[in-house]
């Protein structure tokens, strides 16, 4: 199977509908941000065609233990590096095909390189990304390689008026962490 990635605004109508059919709520995205919508070719003309989901990348998580490190973030070098590191934020498809995922995950890696270095201007590094809920353990992260680093500590920062206030912590799901290293040192 041949596919195509097309980089859509998140208020894209199809990304939407779609994005909002995924197990994990939308909230929104924030910071720097690429979202696809994910077509086979073998099915003819990309556009006028449904689209077999959608896989989006965004800024990394600002602190999560396992994940620093695995990438080596220390407090001093944390500002230049968390802001190389994909955070495949979300990834659903609404068709099952065997190997679709781990096809559609593979594609996504080298395209969104690309399109982070235009857009950004930013060197990317790696990727990371957080998967919970019952049955999932991140069987297409394994198939593409990618490392299981550890889980979240189930709690979160929440800050209602904006990053630099104070928050409180929250309890939350605790989640599985997938990082893939695209070099060893930078």
């Amino acid at each position: 199977m041949s596919l195509t990635l097309q980089q859509v605004s998140r208020e894209n109508p199809e990304y939407k509908s779609i994005r909002n059919q995924h197990y994990v709520k939308n909230h929104g995205c924030i910071g720097k941000q690429i979202h696809y919508l994910i077509f086979s070719n073998d099915l003819g003309e990309v556009f006028g065609q449904k689209p077999l989901g959608i896989i989006s990348g965004a800024s990394a998580v600002w602190a999560c233990k396992p994940r620093d490190d695995y990438f080596g973030i220390t407090k001093e070098n944390r500002v230049d590096v968390i802001d190389k590191i994909i955070n495949n934020t979300v990834f659903r498809l609404i068709t099952r095909d065997k190997n679709l995922g781990s096809m559609v995950l593979s594609l996504f890696r080298k395209q969104v390189i690309n399109d982070w270095q235009k857009k950004y201007n930013t060197e990317v590094i790696g990727f990371e990304t957080f998967v919970f809920g019952e049955n999932r353990t991140g069987t297409i992260y394994k198939a593409d390689n990618w490392q299981y680093v550890g889980e979240t500590q189930g709690s979160a920062k929440y800050k209602p008026h904006g990053a630099y206030n104070k928050g409180e912590r929250l309890q939350t799901d605790k989640k599985l962490i997938f990082c893939k290293r695209l070099k060893e040192t930078w």
